[in-house]
């Protein structure tokens, strides 16, 4: 059953009162929003009035319900997110939006949920496509060049966290492995036996065959974005970062993956989606310039992190898929499974065939949750 507005105003006010530090005579100003209980992560705005040692404050407030019910990404947790952003709040490397609180009890408001300040300035947005409209076309190239550099050394400056040091050893996970590139595989392994069901995937069996035969021996240990895209970085109107958001894929690893992550999305927006990449967007090799002289080394491997994000990205599809299948949106026996984009990657880095993306793919696309983007974002 869902929340009605002013129960949500009265718990979350009594929530910010007894779990914000300093934070008293708290008022939240009447708000429209009515809270489900679907499987997506629900995002409002509240605005707030309180009183601190400073006096009299004024501020509007991100909340960010999850559901515990349906798991995209093995291991993905509010509580990953939680401390990835009280941590980089605290450590000040790069922007993110300021950490207020979280609270793991779904009585509260009826889901786990987490609390942060409200950034304001655009995304580039995926629907519609930034390459094909919105803030980031109207720009000139020259613009479009800085706002991308902006990025890439904002989440570039992360290789520079201690993670054992600053307060990041909450990353480190023995069960998959050793920390860093040994423990990232073993995740990738673990989610990919539990998404398996014994069910043949030629490409992403291959891929998971070729990271552990190709794997380098000695990597970095670099504190990881993990979902290093321009859609979930707020820019200001000049093409300043004002934030990083979405860490629910955080994780330790060598740094080279948040840049392969970015050109794997980079490539995905454009030439997969047979889109005209606009004119003033750092290449591929220009990127990896950025990045390297952001880092201070030379980026290593990369045709090998290549295939590691891909073969990542395409189990998140088989969840997808799965989730469409469980809600009976397509048929158990859809090609779609071993038929899609992110195969399609694979299959060209791995030099397979490729698969051919025919009406059973269309029929898996049609049926994916849109998800509602504006020119105009905040988080």
């Amino acid at each position: 059953m869902a929340m009605a507005s002013d129960e949500v105003r009265a718990r979350l006010r009594d929530w910010l009162e007894s779990n914000v530090n300093g934070w008293r005579n708290v008022n939240l100003r009447p708000m429209e929003i009515s809270l489900g209980s679907g499987f997506s992560a629900e995002i409002f705005f509240v605005d707030v009035d309180y009183n601190d040692a400073d006096g009299a404050q004024s501020r509007t407030l991100v909340v960010r319900r999850q559901p515990t019910d349906f798991e995209v990404v093995l291991g993905s947790s509010l509580s990953l997110q939680g401390n990835m952003m009280a941590a980089l709040d605290r450590l000040q490397v790069t922007p993110v939006p300021e950490w207020v609180g979280i609270e793991l009890d779904p009585d509260v408001l009826d889901m786990p949920f987490l609390v942060m300040g409200r950034v304001d300035g655009h995304s580039a947005t995926q629907r519609p496509n930034y390459n094909s409209a919105g803030w980031v076309a109207n720009m000139s190239p020259a613009e479009r060049s800085r706002t991308w550099r902006n990025a890439i050394e904002a989440f570039a400056k992360m290789s520079k966290i201690d993670w054992q040091n600053d307060g990041f050893a909450f990353l480190a996970n023995p069960d998959w492995g050793a920390a860093g590139l040994d423990q990232y595989l073993g995740h990738l392994e673990a989610w990919y036996h539990g998404c398996r069901k014994g069910r043949p995937m030629r490409y992403i069996d291959a891929a998971m065959a070729y990271i552990r035969e190709h794997q380098p021996p000695i990597t970095p240990i670099n504190v990881l974005w993990g979902d290093s895209t321009p859609s979930n970085v707020m820019f200001a109107p000049d093409g300043t970062v004002n934030a990083l958001i979405d860490w629910e894929l955080a994780a330790l690893g060598p740094s080279e993956l948040d840049l392969a992550w970015w050109l794997y999305f980079d490539d995905l927006f454009s030439r997969r989606f047979g889109v005209e990449r606009l004119k003033g967007l750092p290449t591929r090799s220009e990127t990896i310039t950025i990045w390297e002289t952001a880092v201070g080394r030379k980026a290593e491997h990369l045709d090998y992190f290549d295939v590691v994000v891909a073969l990542r990205m395409a189990l998140v599809v088989v969840g997808a898929f799965d989730r469409q299948v469980g809600i009976g949106n397509i048929s158990a026996d859809n090609k779609s499974l071993d038929a899609n984009l992110m195969t399609t990657y694979l299959a060209e880095r791995l030099d397979m065939a490729l698969p051919e993306l025919g009406p059973d793919f269309y029929a898996f696309m049609r049926n994916l949750t849109p998800v509602d983007q504006t020119d105009e974002a905040s988080a």
